[in-house]
């Protein structure tokens, strides 16, 4: 009998419920499964401003650096932009729905139909700023925390809606309080949206091996394009950066559409760019060509309108 496959994953409610199925689609190889409870590992109680590349992976990966388990389990979006020496992602899972959705008490309520002035929790700079834009008679209210912290809000009334990810509610079980799911064309999706990601080490070849079976390659080609928008641009998980990459596939030939937002605190001020080619990763590349000739990287700096 093989060694038990020692994998990492954050011990929040989420991680653990994106890890099961995992667990279960390894078999019949033997697992075991280490949560990480402290400071970078799981944010459960001291969330940081989330102002850095990785801030959620350090401890995960210190631990596999050194041997202490074998695979970590990493939500793409919240992974650090560059990989770390030694460290590799080594198989990208069939990827999610990538859309934001909203959640109110009525569980038909939509953007559309929320009254003027009602309080949408997020502490997102992304979903903050497409609201403004969008509904600019809502009350944005910043509200941090796991989705279970965030619904006892809502319920407490503390917000009349919140705007979360709607794979994030489907792996919790909640599907049915998803009230709607969000176009990309008015909330733009986080680059690494939805994709949950296996590390492992570089010189791992056994353990690559026996996950293998988990890797998605047409999620690969998608995480790595958007991963590039985030290398060049300098983006992480709450930088003012959004965008996402598409597979078509009409059956005669496959392209990919790349899409990136850069955008300004202020709602006024945004540049999207939308690309379509037969190569991702140079379709990527000229997505970020674009958006830096349009002045993206002085967005982020701009000042917001009164």
């Amino acid at each position: 009998m093989r060694t038990p496959l020692r994998i990492g994953a954050r011990s929040s409610r989420m991680s653990l419920a994106q890890s099961a199925p995992i667990l279960a689609a390894l078999a019949p190889d033997a697992t075991l499964l280490r949560p990480f409870a402290g400071e970078s590992g799981d944010r459960e109680d001291n969330r940081a401003s989330l102002e850095s590349d990785g801030v959620f992976s350090q401890e995960i990966e210190s631990a596999l650096l050194a041997g202490e388990i074998d695979v970590a389990v990493h939500c793409l979006k919240d992974a650090p932009t560059h990989d770390t020496p030694g460290l590799t992602m080594a198989a990208y899972l069939p990827r999610d729905d990538i859309r934001d959705c909203l959640v109110t008490r009525d569980p038909a309520g939509t953007l559309d139909t929320l009254l003027p002035g009602a309080t949408v929790g997020t502490a997102s700079v992304r979903r903050s700023v497409a609201l403004r834009t969008y509904r600019p008679d809502l009350e944005v209210v910043p509200l941090r925390g796991p989705v279970y912290s965030r619904l006892e809000a809502l319920f407490r009334q503390e917000v009349d809606a919140l705007i979360v990810a709607s794979c994030s509610m489907e792996r919790l079980g909640l599907r049915h309080r998803i009230g709607e799911r969000i176009s990309p064309e008015v909330i733009c999706p986080p680059l690494g949206a939805a994709i949950i990601a296996l590390q492992t080490r570089e010189d791992d070849m056994e353990t690559r091996k026996r996950i293998s079976k988990l890797h998605h390659p047409e999620t690969e080609v998608e995480a790595e394009a958007e991963r590039v928008v985030l290398r060049q641009m300098g983006g992480f998980c709450n930088a003012p950066l959004a965008g996402y990459a598409k597979t078509n596939d009409n059956g005669n030939e496959v392209t990919y559409t790349v899409r990136a937002r850069a955008f300004s605190p202020d709602p006024a001020l945004a540049i999207d760019v939308r690309l379509t080619g037969p190569d991702a990763t140079k379709t990527a590349l000229a997505v970020c060509q674009r958006l830096t000739r349009h002045g993206a990287s002085e967005l982020a700096e701009a000042p917001q309108s009164s």
